[in-house]
């Protein structure tokens, strides 16, 4: 299996190859390829770094495909809903959405209560007891309390997740509906009064609740007249199939027929949109790192530029030619890297490189050149223009402009220096600011707190 995945990884590095052949694209990778790594291949190294892309958005497009196909087949096979109508009891009360489909209309979604079987004469006194305590805040709806009803009250007909239901009387039927709706033409400036009876049955025995509310009306839209008419529907099937294994749903509301269905999760397809999502980030993310690489070179090839003339003015006021200084540079950078100090440096990566032109035949001045584009920099550009004229001209004069070179890249180095310190600053400005607004919440609440004692 390791096998097969290896090929079929250098087979998309192949189609690669093939497929872009001199695109910009390919160009512009592996002109990366060399810049990052002057001592490999960069064909290799860009086909490599095509494999691992192409590797990334395959798994990303694999996993969301499974992971999407899982649930929509757990789904298709975990449906409870039997004979379009029926909807088994459990042990405990639980909400089931369902898709409510009129032959006339639009479909609805809505959530289905499904009452456990019927309890013991123990069990329901003592459920009884702990639902009368709780009446008050059942039966509140949107209002702060009984003394100020300013909207609808909740007059349940039945306890949600038991099997208690439940009867309500009025002492007036002018300012409130049983179902808790109030009829606001009928209500007074100063408020009404009305006295709430609810008889709370579970199997045969039945508590009483009394409170008193203060209340005022609003209107009943075609919409909530709708809800409720569907709602007392869904109560009167349940509460002739109370005694059976399935819930029945009403197949008629009103004058009007329905259908049922269960209402499918949306999360397979939500799985596989976040995968389609997610794969131009895989593609992208390599050369994000590519880029971020690039940037770290150009910071490491800076900071060295200052060093790296200085040893080579040393080494020229030693008496020694260019080359020969080039090429003294060069061994002390690999016995330092072999021994594992101060790890890959660009700048000596890129005169190994040079080194190795010159010993391949190429003229001093053309290493040179070569030498200040691959590092890209202004400042490398002048070095490699310098030591090209001093080919051409002679050595007389060389020391001074290097010595000038040298004050100038400490210049620069100070000043890149300064510019990171100020990156540095920026990025700790946001924690700052959440360290003075959190030390300015645990002064002020406590003096706030006390002033309010």
């Amino acid at each position: 299996m390791k096998e097969r995945w290896r090929k079929w990884q250098e087979a998309l590095g192949k189609l690669w190859v093939k497929k872009a052949g001199k695109s910009a694209e390919r160009e512009n990778i592996s002109r990366t390829m060399e810049l990052l790594y002057p001592e490999g291949d960069r064909e290799k190294q860009a086909e490599s770094y095509c494999r691992k892309r192409w590797k990334g958005m395959a798994l990303v497009l694999a996993a969301g495909l499974l992971l999407a196909a899982v649930l929509w087949l757990t789904q298709s096979q975990n449906g409870i809903l039997e004979d379009g109508y029926l909807l088994p009891r459990k042990e405990q009360a639980y909400e089931q959405k369902m898709e409510l489909i009129p032959e006339e209309g639009e479909p609805e979604t809505i959530t289905i209560q499904v009452a456990p079987r019927k309890l013991t004469d123990g069990e329901c006194e003592k459920l009884l007891e702990e639902t009368v305590k709780q009446m008050e805040k059942r039966i509140l709806g949107e209002n702060r309390s009984l003394e100020e009803v300013r909207n609808d009250l909740n007059l349940v007909q039945e306890i949600e997740g038991t099997p208690i239901t439940v009867e309500w009387e009025l002492d007036s039927y002018k300012v409130l509906n049983l179902d808790g709706s109030i009829r606001r033409e009928a209500v007074k400036e100063e408020g009404s009064l009305v006295e709430l009876t609810a008889r709370l049955r579970c199997g045969d025995k039945e508590q009483i609740y009394q409170a008193r509310a203060r209340i005022l009306p609003p209107i009943q839209s075609p919409l909530e007249q709708w809800q409720a008419e569907r709602d007392a529907a869904v109560k009167e099937a349940d509460t002739k199939s109370e005694k059976e294994d399935y819930q029945e749903l009403p197949d008629q509301i009103g004058d009007r027929t329905v259908n049922w269905a269960e209402k499918k999760s949306t999360a397979a397809g939500a799985v596989l949109l976040l995968t389609l999502v997610c794969i131009p980030f895989v593609y992208t993310a390599g050369d994000r790192e590519l880029k971020k690489k690039l940037k770290n070179r150009e910071r490491q090839l800076q900071q060295d530029y200052a060093g790296m003339v200085s040893k080579l003015l040393l080494l020229l006021n030693a008496g020694a030619s260019v080359r020969m200084a080039w090429e003294r540079m060069i061994q002390d950078y690999r016995k330092k890297r072999d021994r594992g100090q101060g790890g890959q440096r660009f700048v000596y990566e890129e005169m190994i490189r040079t080194g190795r032109e010159l010993q391949n035949g190429m003229s001093e001045a053309r290493a040179y050149e070569r030498f200040g584009q691959r590092c890209g920099l202004v400042c490398y550009l002048k070095l490699g223009a310098l030591l090209e004229q001093n080919l051409k001209k002679g050595s007389k004069g060389l020391g001074e402009l290097l010595q000038a070179e040298v004050l100038e890249a400490f210049e620069m180095r100070k000043d890149l220096a300064r510019v990171r310190g100020e990156e540095a600053s920026t990025k700790l400005l946001f924690p700052m600011i959440l360290m003075l607004l959190l030390v300015m919440v645990f002064i002020l609440v406590p003096a706030g707190m006390s002033m309010r004692m």
